[in-house]
């Protein structure tokens, strides 16, 4: 009997818990629905809150370029509905404030010819006109903008090529790289321009080329600095070569006119490799030309001269010279 009356009066305490979790889980679904539309009521009501603006600046007062980083944010006391400022706060993105500099009224300070300061008063409509409709602008945030300016100057300066490349087998360049243009004019602050000799292009890496390959390649971007060129083009004239043998006369120079030289032997022989295209050529007398300096017999000790090369088309790479040494007889001319 007694077991059976503390079993009722467990489960009569049960079911008085699970009634008050009831009520309770109840009344906070309720409450929480009620508060969610309280806030929403709330939330179509106008209030004013400070909101930091991206700000944007553009077309420089005439012959003149930025020093340093401009500002970059100006707070705004806007005013709108309560859910237009809470998307914002929420992270929506902002569009910025632009800001022309030609414009804008613009104030030196004094004994300074490059500082100046923009009254932000002065942008006031400037900057109502560019919120977006669903805000009103109220008070900004700072007073004053600052800016420092130096006069811009031009600059004529070379383009260098940063290039890696490979050939294909049995293939040669058939004329030098070309850049057109091979120089651009660049433009910024003085003190920057005068440290500036020459630009180079973006890396560009090649690998077996087997014929004429023609690009744009885009040119470095220095900060601050402009370009009368973004991109230029460039020329690799690439071609097949073949392998020659060709004999040629050797010259003699720096004889004196007292004297006579018989060389030993008087011709020589070249093995190189040309272009398919000008094997001709070379062979109707496009000819690597060779020499030898008479100078020379004081300034090294051996008893030959040696062989040296004068000019050879590009088109041609020697590969090997027979002899490489000659030797000579001298007679004086009476």
């Amino acid at each position: 009997m007694k077991y059976s009356a503390f079993k009722k009066y467990v489960q009569a305490i049960t079911k008085q818990k699970t009634r008050l979790k009831t009520r309770l889980a109840i009344f906070g679904f309720f409450f929480v629905v009620a508060f969610i539309l309280w806030y929403l009521n709330k939330l179509t009501y106008e209030y004013s809150s400070e909101i930091s603006f991206p700000l944007k600046v553009r077309n420089m007062p005439s012959g003149k370029v930025l020093v340093g980083d401009p500002p970059k944010h100006i707070p705004l006391q806007v005013r709108g509905f309560g859910y237009v400022l809470l998307r914002y706060r929420l992270g929506a993105a902002l569009s910025p404030i632009y800001v022309d500099l030609e414009q804008a009224l613009l104030m030196p300070y004094k004994n300074s010819d490059t500082k100046h300061f923009l009254l932000t008063s002065t942008l006031r409509n400037v900057i109502a006109n560019q919120l977006q409709g669903d805000l009103q602008l109220g008070a900004i945030g700072i007073d004053t903008l600052h800016f420092e300016f130096t006069k811009m100057v031009q600059k004529k300066v070379s383009v260098k090529l940063d290039l890696t490349y490979t050939l294909e087998r049995q293939h040669l360049l058939a004329n030098p790289i070309t850049l057109s243009p091979d120089s651009i004019v660049i433009s910024g602050p003085k003190t920057l321009i005068d440290t500036i000799n020459f630009i180079c292009t973006k890396p560009l890496n090649l690998h077996n080329l087997s014929s004429t390959y023609t690009a744009m390649v885009p040119v470095n971007e220095i900060n601050q600095v402009g370009r009368s060129h973004r991109r230029i083009l460039i020329k690799i004239p690439v071609e097949k070569y073949t392998e020659a043998n060709i004999s040629t006369t050797l010259e003699v120079r720096n004889l004196p006119d007292s004297l006579r030289i018989i060389l030993l032997p008087k011709m020589v022989s070249i093995k190189c490799n040309v272009l398919v295209s000008k094997y001709r050529n070379l062979l109707q007398g496009e000819v690597v030309k060779l020499y030898v300096d008479y100078d020379d017999l004081y300034m090294r000790e051996g008893s030959k001269l040696h062989v040296k090369v004068d000019t050879v088309p590009y088109a041609v790479k020697i590969i090997e010279i027979k002899p490489k040494e000659v030797d000579y007889l001298i007679e004086k001319i009476q």
